[in-house]
């Protein structure tokens, strides 16, 4: 089982190796980089929200990125301002985001807002504000005592930490997400006949599990070939942080 903790232990990897064939190899810094688990980035939009349209691009353009999973949820308490039905929305994204909101302590909900890693957020009304958020959750994540590896055996996924007890009970969800790029254009309200982009809409999360330290597998549940994707999340309770993610 070492081994497998050493998995998530590795700071570096090969990422390309050139070989002179005169004069054979010799490893340097150049022929590392470092690997990062895969943050996943939460946005909370609204097809009536007038602030999304030219912020969504960016965000988009600035989790564009192998290490970043972006995740969609259009919520609806735009709705009766903006005259206009969300075609994606759910209350159960206005849930999910509030559950942040009161978490952190705060008493107002907006969008665009960008969540990573459950434990930052932002506006993304630039890339660069963006990047800032992100690399907030980097440092917070990298500041972790200890670190959970993830990975699929079979039909389940295995959970191992050195810690034999985790600091809290963390749930096990599945997010299912349509990968399709795709566009909207409201008829009426603020947004009325302009384009608005989304990517990886989420259409299901489901919880499958708990996971409380050491090692344990959770059954994954059955799917079948419907063109989505899905990623599984370890994350703190409700609003709390996501301490790992694997695409499945």
């Amino acid at each position: 089982m070492s081994s497998f903790f050493n998995l998530f232990k590795k700071r570096n990897a090969p990422l390309a190796c050139m070989m002179s064939l005169d004069q054979g190899h010799t490893h340097t810094q150049a022929c590392f980089v470092d690997i990062m688990p895969l943050s996943v980035v939460e946005l909370f939009q609204s097809q009536g929200c007038a602030s999304c349209p030219p912020a969504l691009p960016l965000i988009q353009d600035a989790t564009n990125n192998p290490n970043l999973l972006l995740l969609t949820y259009d919520v609806t308490y735009w709705n009766p301002s903006s005259g206009w039905e969300d075609t994606f929305g759910s209350t159960q994204w206005d849930s999910r985001q509030r559950q942040y909101i009161t978490k952190w302590g705060r008493n107002s909900l907006f969008t665009p807002q960008v969540v990573i890693d459950g434990v930052s957020d932002g506006i993304g009304a630039t890339k660069e504000d963006v990047n800032q958020v992100i690399m907030k959750a980097m440092d917070l994540r990298n500041g972790m005592a200890w670190a959970l590896g993830i990975d699929r055996v079979g039909n389940d996924l295995r959970l191992a930490a050195e810690a034999p007890e985790a600091d809290m009970v963390y749930d096990v969800l599945i997010v299912t997400y349509d990968p399709m790029l795709q566009t909207v254009k409201p008829r009426t309200g603020p947004n009325k006949s302009k384009k608005i982009p989304h990517r990886n809409v989420v259409k299901e999360l489901m919880k499958i599990g708990e996971w409380s330290g050491g090692i344990s597998r959770v059954a994954l549940p059955n799917t079948k070939k419907d063109g989505y994707e899905r990623v599984a999340l370890v994350q703190g309770g409700i609003g709390g942080p996501i301490i790992a993610a694997l695409k499945l």
